[in-house]
């Protein structure tokens, strides 16, 4: 090896090095259910969540590498599914979609909480995102699209979080039965969704839910914005 090759060897070595601890621990901090834990106790609980990302110096910077590492772009803490579900109850729902469910992080602990207060559940996914690795998947996610499959399905209320930018969601409310669309992310349209959608549709913020979770580019620009059909 040359003296060149030396000099870039002793460079990158470090970084890759560094890199790689983070990816261990993102993938320890941020993964599926082990075997014997329950539907929740893969999650951190929010207080967790504050403490973590409390000190950081970048912290849209931190969320973004977590989520690079591990393929999830949204983080509820431990008590935002049961927040969610008993939401829904107050509406009256009874048939949920999770679309762009990814690897099913979310997946793993909404599934079974929604089917045990007497929902009918479906997570749905493409497959085609930015991220695909060897890292695990959640069995309860189902390959398809999810404009094709709500007709089937009838969902009451779909959860989209991080849907692609520039996609509208609003022909999914050809579905006779949906009257709510949940979208985790940024408001406004652009990083995830279309601008047209925020122009067209109804819709509001929900403080509660945006509360106990945070997205891909840190808790401060997320929010959860429920989308219900336009007049």
């Amino acid at each position: 090896m040359d003296t060149d090759s030396h000099l870039v060897f002793d460079h990158v070595s470090p970084v890759f090095r560094v890199r790689r601890r983070f990816e261990a621990a993102a993938r320890n901090l941020v993964r599926l259910p082990r075997p014997g834990e329950g539907s929740l106790d893969h999650l951190l609980p929010e207080a967790c969540w504050q403490e973590l990302s409390g000190g950081l110096p970048d912290p849209a910077g931190w969320f973004t590498a977590l989520s690079q590492a591990t393929g999830v772009y949204f983080f509820p803490s431990r008590e935002w599914p049961g927040r969610f579900v008993r939401y829904l109850g107050f509406l009256g729902i009874h048939r949920l979609l999770e679309a762009g469910a990814g690897r099913g992080y979310l997946t793993a602990a909404l599934g079974q909480l929604a089917m045990a207060h007497g929902m009918a559940f479906r997570a749905i996914d493409q497959g085609e995102g930015e991220f695909q690795s060897e890292l695990p998947s959640c069995p309860e996610v189902i390959r398809g699209d999810v404009f094709a499959a709500a007709p089937a399905f009838r969902p009451e209320a779909v959860l989209y979080a991080w849907p692609p930018p520039g996609q509208s969601l609003a022909p999914l409310f050809t579905c006779s039965a949906l009257r709510y669309i949940f979208v985790v992310g940024e408001p406004g349209g652009g990083i995830t969704g279309a601008r047209e959608d925020w122009l067209t549709l109804p819709q509001r913020r929900s403080d509660i839910l945006s509360r106990f979770s945070r997205g891909r580019t840190g808790p401060a620009p997320h929010q959860v914005t429920i989308f219900w059909r336009g007049g």
